[in-house]
């Protein structure tokens, strides 16, 4: 009986592995090679934070982005009116603008034809516009008529306004509204924790406030129209020197403040004769011509009558000593 391992053995002469096998085992080796097995599990990556609602945006910056019915005309007509220079524009396969960019000053602003397939319409097309652009020039008459000129329509002439400010309102060609705006100086600050302001009421308001600008020299800050041609609910007049007057047309219905009442004011000045000299010119009316009152013997002081009957006394006594 021969030995079972002489049974068992055979040539051993090498053979080829299946073409298949060979590939898989290839790739095998080459991704634990270059991936080897960890001796320890990873961590797992924690899932992420979603970002607080109630965390604050942080705007870095907010740039105009208009939409206009001829965006070439458009880019034209900002450049004549307020100097843009155009930075770079993009037109789409079918001509219209889809994005341009411009600067008026150190704005920048962005612009774009309508594109009412995605909600892009004008101002044309919604039929007005619900925003205005505040553009601050240097000299705000100038740019106003420049504006005008180049085919905006004026809407609101430019005039001091009482914030500080000479601004006027224009309508673009393409339906957007601006307000041009150069800054003046700082308004007189309002009483915050004192001090009086006088009213006075006139029959004819318009005419009153007029008197007191052009003669006796308060300059106009603000007049608020009422229901009615020439009513006048409230307005505030300033004396250059300090201090506000309220004139407001008398006898307004429903308004216990609007009585027809003969007022006395007096106003404080350094040169009272320069404001005599006014009076004197146009043919006031003089209750008391200018002398030294007793408490204030180095002063001087006179008193007029107004077109409608009030008293106002000019004088230099500002209640010292």
């Amino acid at each position: 009986m021969s030995d079972p391992f002489d049974a068992l053995s055979g040539d051993d002469a090498p053979v080829a592995p299946r073409a298949d096998f060979a590939a898989a085992l290839r790739r095998r080796l080459v991704v634990l090679l270059a991936d080897p097995v960890p001796t320890d599990p990873p961590a797992p990556t924690p899932a992420p934070v979603p970002p607080s609602r109630s965390t604050p945006m942080t705007a870095t910056t907010l740039t105009p982005y208009l939409t206009v019915h001829d965006g070439s005309a458009a880019l034209a007509f900002y450049a004549a009116a307020f100097g843009a220079i155009e930075t770079s524009r993009f037109v789409m396969d079918d001509g219209r603008i889809g994005h341009a960019e411009v600067r008026i000053g150190e704005v920048l602003v962005y612009l774009s034809d309508e594109f009412p397939e995605i909600g892009v319409v004008s101002p044309r097309t919604l039929g007005g516009t619900t925003s205005a652009l505040h553009l601050q020039v240097g000299a705000v008459d100038d740019a106003y008529a420049r504006a005008v000129a180049a085919g905006a329509v004026a809407q609101t002439e430019p005039a001091d306004q009482p914030h500080g400010a000479r601004h006027g309102t224009l309508l673009d060609p393409f339906g957007h509204r601006w307000m041009l705006s150069q800054p003046l100086e700082a308004p007189a600050p309002r009483a915050t924790r004192g001090g009086i302001w006088s009213a006075v009421n006139y029959v004819d308001a318009l005419a009153g406030i007029d008197f007191l600008v052009e003669v006796f020299g308060f300059e106009r800050r603000l007049v608020v129209p009422g229901a009615g041609p020439g009513v006048v609910d409230h307005s505030e007049l300033v004396w250059p020197e300090g201090g506000v007057v309220q004139a407001a047309t008398a006898d307004r219905p429903d308004n216990v403040y609007a009585t027809r009442a003969t007022v006395n004011l007096y106003v404080i000045t350094a040169d009272p004769l320069a404001v005599w000299a006014r009076c004197v010119a146009a043919g006031v009316e003089v209750v008391r011509p200018p002398s030294s009152p007793h408490y204030d013997p180095d002063g001087t002081v006179f008193s007029v009558r107004d077109p409608e009957g009030h008293i106002w006394s000019f004088g230099s006594y500002a209640g010292e000593g």
